[in-house]
């Protein structure tokens, strides 16, 4: 099964909560304490490092099972875990070969837009907003201003004014 972790029987000192996450989990940050559940037995193995600053492998120090991990801190506010088996652990650690899934920022905005909902900014002009609009153009200048509002879960007017198009100019240029 696919998707959220947040009703996982995963309790406090009962072992790890591998067993209690599907293949593709999705863990809110800071809500039910879940997250401190979840990462009390994953130990980091390798970051991706380079320009995908979210993207590492962790192990479990209970059970083994390895997770590649997106921390997405920027706009859900969520870790999403992909369950790796051996081979796939491996290749990452041996050969830097990382599966797909999370290889891009965009792609884990995908994932969220699917499997979260984003965080509210009370500021339009947030830091968070601003450098992650910024980041996705700058991945793939063909963009749109449309794919970009809803990665963001905001209007494309908001969009357009993050990136500083037509009216909505920088007011610090």
């Amino acid at each position: 099964m696919e998707g959220s972790a947040d009703n996982a029987p995963c309790k406090a000192g009962e072992g790890c909560c591998c067993s209690t996450l599907s293949d593709l989990a999705v863990v809110r940050m800071g809500w039910d304490g879940l997250d401190e559940r979840v990462f009390a037995t994953l130990e980091r193995v390798l970051d991706h490092g380079g320009d995908l600053w979210w993207l590492y492998l962790s192990q479990c120090s209970i059970c083994a099972q390895h997770w590649m991990i997106a921390q997405e801190e920027r706009i859900y506010d969520d870790y999403f875990l992909r369950r790796l088996d051996a081979a796939q652990a491996q290749a990452i650690i041996a050969h830097a070969r990382w599966p797909d899934e999370f290889i891009t920022y965009e792609r884990v905005l995908k994932l969220g837009r699917t499997l979260s909902s984003p965080y509210t900014y009370v500021e339009a002009l947030s830091p968070g907003l601003v450098d992650t609009a910024k980041d996705l153009r700058r991945a793939r200048p063909e963009i749109t201003v449309e794919e970009i509002a809803d990665l963001l879960g905001i209007s494309p007017r908001h969009a357009a004014r993050l990136l500083g198009i037509g009216r909505w100019k920088w007011p610090w240029r």
